[in-house]
């Protein structure tokens, strides 16, 4: 079976496994409906890119994942447009407000669970270090899969730690989703992986094929796809991650 993600834009992306279309982290407003994210150096509304698809392709969707409901991950326009009787699954953290928002179909993954012959993992993230990772509040990463088809894992909104670096080591990944957009807050604060966190990555883990995203989009990402392109260039590591761009479909 083909296995495929279609980047949408920032973390948003539509993963079809097991002829299942599986929408991750949908975050579908326009131009500058969304606010500056708070706690930032950035004065600018959100997000900065516009929708490479339009609205009524998210009718053609099998279930939702979601890693965590900041609002660049889950919107207010996908909580307006999507069917609400769609599966959505996702941390435990986040039930109680998917079923306010009205979503009637929701699956808490404490630990692993099975829909439609495929297998999803959770495995639990950083999204900073320190009073920052209070202030963000709970991430995750997902792992998905089928036997046929292997595995995705959809790291998240997460800096690289040990638990990260473990995740990797044991499970070895087929694929990979990394947000790399080296995102701040106020004081300097790191709040995502880096294009560092690539090298990391791609040396303890060489068989993963590595797919960077959640960049230019949103106004506090500080690294743009052309940055990361220029430094795995300058590296002799061109080759080590995709960088897909909004729209873009990638065929495993």
């Amino acid at each position: 079976m083909a296995v495929s993600i279609q980047h949408i834009r920032n973390a948003t992306s539509v993963l079809t496994l097991n002829d299942k279309k599986i929408l991750v982290d949908p975050m579908l407003s326009d131009v500058g409906e969304l606010p500056p994210v708070p706690f930032t150096r950035s004065f600018r509304r959100n997000p900065l890119t516009p929708l490479p698809v339009p609205l009524n392709f998210f009718e053609n969707m099998d279930a939702i994942l979601l890693t965590h409901r900041h609002f660049d991950h889950l919107d207010k326009k996908a909580i307006s447009i999507l069917n609400k009787t769609l599966p959505l699954f996702c941390q435990p953290e986040d039930q109680a407000f998917l079923q306010t928002a009205g979503f009637s179909n929701v699956h808490v993954v404490d630990d692993s669970i099975a829909w439609g012959g495929i297998q999803m993992r959770r495995i639990k993230g950083q999204h900073a270090k320190g009073a920052a990772a209070r202030l963000l509040g709970p991430v995750s990463g997902f792992l998905v899969s089928t036997p046929a088809d292997g595995s995705v894992y959809f790291v998240g909104d997460c800096i690289y730690t040990p638990a990260i670096e473990e995740a990797f080591r044991a499970n070895q990944p087929d694929i990979a989703v990394l947000n790399t957009p080296r995102a701040q807050m106020l004081l300097g604060t790191i709040i995502t992986m880096t294009a560092e966190d690539i090298v990391r990555i791609a040396q303890l883990s060489p068989a993963t094929k590595l797919v960077a995203v959640h960049m230019d989009a949103i106004s506090h990402c500080t690294f743009k796809r052309q940055h990361l392109r220029a430094f795995l260039q300058d590296r002799g590591l061109e080759h080590a991650a995709i960088i897909p761009e909004d729209g873009e479909i990638i065929s495993f």
